[in-house]
């Protein structure tokens, strides 16, 4: 999967191929691991709210996000486009990137009761992997000047 961090990442880690390639690895264990169409929201959610522009302007395919669904994201609390487990992925995500200590307990349950447990372990996995890509990558790119 082709997004802004992956081109930053490989240019900053091209002295450290090991690094690289295990950082691919797990990047690409949670697209296979987690519904892709729900990652894929979360995803974009997260680099809206971190200001990560470049990351908002890529497509992941086979998440298969409609455009109207990707305009809405903004508004997803009160969307009719969202599912109730769309919601719930995007409500944890909110408060992962906000401040993961402050996690609510409900959240989580929320989560665990509408994809299962062990797939809500999968998806605590998947977003870490996601949200923590796009800050390394934003960081790189106020240290060293980079446009997004």
């Amino acid at each position: 999967m082709t997004t802004a961090t992956s081109a930053t990442l490989s240019t900053h880690l091209a002295q450290f191929p090991d690094v690289l390639e295990q950082l691919t690895a797990a990047h690409e264990a949670a697209w296979v691991t987690v519904d892709p169409h729900i990652l894929e929201l979360c995803r974009l959610r997260i680099a809206s709210m971190l200001g990560a522009e470049a990351e908002m302007a890529i497509n992941t395919p086979q998440a298969a996000l409609t455009a109207e669904k990707r305009s809405a994201l903004s508004q997803w609390p009160l969307s009719p486009l969202f599912t109730e487990s769309e919601k719930a992925c995007l409500a944890f995500t909110e408060e992962f990137v906000i401040d993961v200590a402050s996690l609510q307990e409900t959240t989580a349950i929320r989560v665990g009761e509408l994809l299962g447990q062990q797939e809500l372990a999968d998806f605590v996995s998947a977003l870490l992997v996601v949200e923590q890509r796009i800050r390394i990558s934003l960081a790189w790119q106020t240290l060293f000047g980079e446009e997004q």
